[in-house]
């Protein structure tokens, strides 16, 4: 719940920079947090491991659909607010994982 929680909070931070606006909301951030994360879990538990950049390729169109709806974006800068969002979040499992292993 953390996770959803602090992802949204990252999403809206991108969304808002790109849009030179507030905050669009958490109900709408958390909506597409799960848009992004749900399909690329699916994706991710069907494909081998090597492939888990076609999970995260999935779950950035996703997002970026649900952004769009959402928050009134065009498509293309919705799905690359999405992409920034994945690339983010990439980050923060990298280094996550070096601290701890």
């Amino acid at each position: 719940m953390l996770g959803i929680i602090i992802g949204a909070a990252i999403f809206g931070i991108i969304i808002a920079v790109m849009e030179k606006g507030d905050f669009p909301g958490w109900g709408v951030m958390v909506l597409c947090v799960l848009a992004a994360g749900i399909p690329a879990m699916i994706i991710n538990a069907l494909l081998p491991s090597g492939l888990f950049f076609i999970g995260l390729a999935v779950g950035a169109v996703c997002a970026g659909l649900a952004i769009s709806a959402t928050c009134g974006m065009s498509v293309k800068r919705a799905c690359l607010a999405s992409v920034i969002y994945l690339a983010v979040q990439i980050a923060i499992s990298l280094v996550l994982q070096l601290m701890f292993s």
